[in-house]
């Protein structure tokens, strides 16, 4: 072996050394005493949705006693803080944990609304886990407003099943602007650039009805042009009905 690459391999041999050395001097300043010197809070989606910002969550994990700046390290309980997080109203997920330099690393997710319910009592937004949430104040997201007379289970069950099939058709989901149930629970569509009113009925077998009236109107109107009327009646075994 060269003088040179013998030296060359000391000096990293040395340098290696005092690397570790460093980091087990750094890693022994951090005990069960050490005082938490910094809560790191990340919201990963906070670009694409503004519901809550890392203020408000400081702030909320204060006023449930769960905020752990100044406090001894071996104290702090990350499960609980991911806990009390999960029970405000527009986080969806959260992780916590604690770094070797004694931050307290905190990153969440926010709740995501697919739809609003608007009834002569309330409003509230439904998220894409079926749970209901209350609206932010000064937001408005691009969702399908429901209006009329429904029910939270109604709400979060077919409804919810039913907006997320129109979310996932690319026909149908740019041509709805609003969905209204009426107070013997039938279905009514209002469109985007048609006045007309779909009468939907029931829920029962709306694939299919829309499918037909799909039909309708790439087969029909689309060719001959959109005839004046105030309703398309799908509530027939196999028609559309013009008024």
């Amino acid at each position: 072996m060269s003088k040179k690459k013998s030296m060359f391999l000391t000096i990293a041999a040395v340098l290696s050394c005092i690397v570790v050395v460093v980091c087990v001097v750094t890693c022994s300043h951090v005990t069960d005493a050490t005082l938490c010197e910094k809560v790191d809070i990340v919201i990963e989606d906070y670009e694409t949705r503004k519901y809550v910002d890392v203020k408000e969550l400081e702030n909320y994990l204060k006023s449930v006693s769960c905020y752990s700046l100044g406090q001894p390290v071996g104290q702090i309980d990350c499960y609980s803080i991911e806990q009390a997080l999960l029970g405000h109203s527009m986080i969806r997920t959260a992780h916590c944990h604690k770094t070797a330099m004694g931050v307290v690393s905190i990153s969440v997710s926010q709740r995501v609304p697919v739809f609003s319910v608007n009834t002569s009592d309330t409003i509230y937004w439904v998220d894409s886990d079926r749970r209901v949430m209350p609206c932010c104040e000064g937001v408005e997201p691009n969702i399908l407003p429901i209006f009329g007379s429904l029910t939270v289970e109604s709400a979060t069950e077919d409804i919810f099943d039913f907006v997320m099939w129109l979310d996932k058709n690319e026909y149908w989901k740019e041509k709805i602007s609003s969905v209204q149930i009426d107070d013997s629970n039938s279905v009514i569509l209002n469109q985007v650039n048609y006045d007309a009113k779909i009468l939907l009925g029931t829920l029962s077998g709306y694939e299919d009805k829309l499918a037909r009236l799909q039909k309708l109107y790439t087969q029909g109107f689309d060719v001959l042009g959109y005839p004046e009327c105030q309703e398309l009646d799908l509530r027939f075994n196999g028609q559309v009905v013009r008024r």
